[in-house]
Order: C-alpha cells, then sequence, then structure tokens
C-alpha cells in the first residue's frame, strides 16, 4: 500500500504579509522582535528567536528595532527566501 506525501507549497507574498500585518499586536504598524518571533512560529520555523533576529538584520533599513511598513516588503522577500510554506 502506497504512502500519501504531503507536499509544501510556498505561500504567497501577499499572504504572508498579511501574516506579518497579524501579529502586529499593538496596531502600531510595526513589527517588533517579539511580533516576529510569534509570526515565525506560527509559520511553523523550529527556531523562530533566530529567523526574528535575522530578519531584523536583513530588513530593518532603519536599525531602530522594528520593521516598518516601509520595510515590510523586505521581510517578505526574507521569508520567501528561507522557504516559509504551509502544508497543503
Amino acid at each position: 500500500m502506497g504512502r500519501f506525501v504531503t507536499k509544501s507549497l510556498p505561500l504567497p507574498e501577499d499572504q504572508l504579509r498579511n501574516i506579518f500585518k497579524k501579529y502586529d499586536a499593538n496596531n502600531d504598524n510595526k513589527l517588533s522582535k517579539e511580533e516576529l518571533k510569534k509570526a515565525f512560529e506560527y509559520l511553523g520555523s523550529i527556531i523562530p528567536g533566530f529567523r526574528a533576529d535575522r530578519v531584523l538584520h536583513h530588513a530593518d533599513a532603519n536599525k531602530d528595532g522594528y520593521v516598518n511598513e516601509g520595510e515590510m516588503d523586505e521581510l517578505v522577500k526574507y521569508a520567501v527566501r528561507v522557504g516559509f510554506t504551509v502544508k497543503s
């Protein structure tokens, strides 16, 4: 009897953007390290704290410790590049 394999598909960029925005807990239009960590936990990261640190290093252009609306594209590009997926 054969096994069924679930294939992971990349999330569309707009869906990733909406997921990250959902984790803006205080609605200040920027994501803190803790908010990013929770978003990466939701996305299934086994190391969400590391991912939050890396994305801040990569996407936080003004180095204020947050990913703001203007930096969101870089956050999404990072998430796509490191392969965040959902099970279909």
